[in-house]
């Protein structure tokens, strides 16, 4: 099975799809385990790792100490959907779904609204990893904002997305519908 390459996106996504995909030993997805024994010590403050119960349900497991700084607040053990404008959460939660379902990845665009009135565009990658019984699903995704956002300021609200694409992680892309 040859690298999952996803062209145009910073090094930083590509190194962490590099990464996650070196800690394949059998099948499409990593383990969990795998993932949290060997971590990219410049990449993991902009980690997460959710897991998805349901379309409206996805625990944070981990958030990154750049994201915390960046959102200002401490989301572990919460719902990743409340971080999401309310018109978003459905589209979001179907697509955590299909991550782990399918198996596949994405690569999103999105738009944040910070505490100070600035809007920043971040950039991130979510991929599948499967538990200790087998089961995928969890998602370990690394999301970075594309430019610095002022000290003291921070993300109160993911507003928009911008842009998704499906990663083919060898189980094909998901059906459009």
């Amino acid at each position: 099975m040859g690298a999952v390459m996803v062209i145009g996106f910073s090094p930083a996504i590509q190194r962490f799809i590099a990464h996650w995909r070196s800690l394949l030993k059998d099948g499409l997805v990593p383990t969990l385990t795998e993932f949290l024994n060997h971590p990219l010590p410049d990449l993991q403050p902009y980690v997460i790792l959710l897991d998805v119960v349901s379309e409206t349900e996805i625990p944070v497991r981990l958030l990154g100490t750049g994201l915390v700084q960046l959102t200002g607040r401490e989301f572990t053990k919460t719902n990743a959907l409340e971080i999401y404008a309310p018109h978003l959460r459905k589209r979001v939660g179907q697509t955590c779904m299909t991550i782990v379902r399918h198996p596949c990845g994405q690569i999103t665009e999105r738009l944040m609204n910070t505490a100070g009135g600035v809007t920043v565009a971040t950039t991130g990658i979510a991929l599948p990893l499967s538990t200790k019984s087998g089961a995928v699903n969890c998602i370990a995704a690394y999301n970075a904002p594309r430019e610095p956002v002022a000290a003291g300021d921070s993300a109160i609200v993911i507003s928009d997305i911008i842009m998704s694409e499906w990663v083919d992680i060898g189980a094909g892309l998901p059906k459009k519908g």
